[in-house]
């Protein structure tokens, strides 16, 4: 564990800094991740909506299919 329970006021300042430091990156990082999740969800609802069997079905799916293997590898 790389904090310890806050004992002092400069150990809570420093915790703090450390905080406000990477704080950004994770904000930009979650972002991020929130547009990717919005893509994907909105490939879904598409892939949904289209006739099983139909060419553009066959090519979405094939698409969709090498992901879900890497996700179990």
């Amino acid at each position: 564990r790389k904090y310890a329970a806050i004992s002092s006021s400069e150990q809570r300042q420093s915790y703090k800094n450390d905080f406000n430091a990477e704080y950004s990156e994770y904000r930009d990082l979650h972002a991020r991740i929130e547009r990717i999740t919005r893509r994907f969800t909105q490939l879904d609802a598409k892939l949904k909506q289209l006739l099983q069997g139909s060419e553009e079905y066959k090519v979405e799916t094939e698409l969709k299919t090498p992901r879900k293997r890497q996700k179990a590898a």
